[in-house]
């Protein structure tokens, strides 16, 4: 429960996550070359990594339904903060791996894979934070309207 309690950040993006995870885990338990050992265990790591995240899924979920449009909103602006951290974890296991790897093509396609992520999010950050009121207008303003559903009255 530690982990699930371990902050903001977590609470903004959890649905988001199992919601690419659910997607991600039935298309590896249709795939038909994978083990059906290893559907079993994969599903199974979803239901316990859902069981222990479902208070924070289920507040999310009330958050979603009460106002979606600023629920997705804040998915927009939590994702890149999550991605920060997912690639200062990622860095240095990656580069272990590239050591430790038998193949001189994977540990290469690793870095140049890891390098082309980590600058493509650094351009991103960079041109965000030169117009950040130009966008932060325009998700406030026109990305809100654009995703909000106007019920028409009869």
């Amino acid at each position: 429960m530690f982990l699930a309690q371990s902050g903001s950040l977590l609470q903004q993006i959890v649905f988001p996550i199992f919601l690419i995870w659910f997607v991600g885990l039935t298309l590896v338990l249709i795939r038909n070359d994978i083990e059906i050992i290893w559907k079993i265990a994969t599903f199974f790591v979803f239901v316990f990594y859902f069981f222990q995240f479902f208070p924070e899924l289920k507040e999310a979920y009330e958050r979603l339904s009460k106002s979606y449009p600023s629920e997705i909103l804040s998915w927009l602006y939590g994702i890149p903060r999550a991605i920060y951290f997912f690639l200062l974890f990622l860095w240095p296991i990656a580069v272990v791996r590239m050591y430790y790897t038998a193949s001189p093509v994977l540990a290469n396609m690793t870095a140049r894979t890891l390098v082309a992520a980590t600058l493509a999010y650094w351009i991103f950050f960079l041109a965000y934070h030169q117009f950040t009121g130009q966008i932060d207008e325009f998700f406030k303003t026109k990305f809100i309207e654009w995703i909000t559903i106007v019920p028409t009255g009869k």
